[in-house]
């Protein structure tokens, strides 16, 4: 990955953590809710393609036991406040669906792992607003969708795909320009769609937006930048 290519991803990083913060707003747009679903999956691409381009010669499996380490961990996390909340509460059916292990999900075949974690944060989008009572946030919830969505990405790629650092590297271009053309001709005109009721949202989308060149700290106006009215 070049210098470039490290600005625009720092870029795309500070767009998925907007996302991810306003998730809720963002979701009331069924149109949004593609975009973001899109951008998603190209990042969770972009992270595999990286793996092999910097040497990782079996970069799918190595990803494949990355993401699903990370998502097991956020599942058994957010499982545990829903479990004691359960317990608080005498809710004894929440209890029993809240009540995973990393052992027991570790055991679990893909399928039957993604299916374990997607009711585990299924649980907890209807529960999202007890997380602040124990130490968590509701952000909590969006981050396991995040894990989800990447280990999701990850299983449903072609093994033999990507293969070499070249190929990698090719892909990689490919995958910068998808998501530039996403950001620009989709994302950032439904963004503008925000503005007048929820001003805090789109400001913090168009900061998200500026590119900052990590060697020498100056920003840069992209072109790509949402639309002024």
């Amino acid at each position: 990955m070049n210098k470039t290519q490290q600005n625009q991803k720092s870029m795309f990083n500070a767009v998925g953590d907007t996302f991810n913060t306003y998730s809720a707003i963002l979701d009331t747009n069924p149109a949004m809710v593609s975009s973001r679903t899109v951008f998603g999956t190209l990042m969770g691409e972009l992270e595999q393609v990286e793996m092999v381009q910097s040497g990782h010669a079996v970069g799918h499996a190595e990803l494949k036991q990355k993401e699903e380490a990370e998502m097991i961990q956020k599942t058994v996390q957010i499982a545990a406040i829903l479990y004691v909340y359960a317990i608080d509460n005498n809710l004894p059916d929440l209890q029993k669906k809240a009540s995973v292990s990393p052992s027991m999900l570790q055991h679990m075949s893909s399928e039957q792992l993604k299916t374990a974690c997607l009711n585990i944060h299924s649980l907890a989008v209807k529960y999202k607003e007890i997380f602040v009572d124990y130490g968590s946030t509701p952000e909590e919830v969006d981050t396991l969708k995040k894990e989800i969505d990447d280990f999701i990405t990850v299983i449903s790629a072609p093994r033999s795909a990507i293969v070499t650092r070249s190929q990698a590297t090719q892909r990689m271009k490919e995958i910068f320009s998808e998501i530039n053309q996403l950001l620009k001709n989709k994302t950032d005109k439904l963004m503008v769609l925000f503005e007048p009721s929820h001003p805090e949202v789109y400001q913090n989308y168009k900061a998200a937006r500026i590119i900052v060149d990590l060697n020498k700290g100056r920003k840069q106006e992209v072109e790509e930048e949402v639309e002024q009215e």
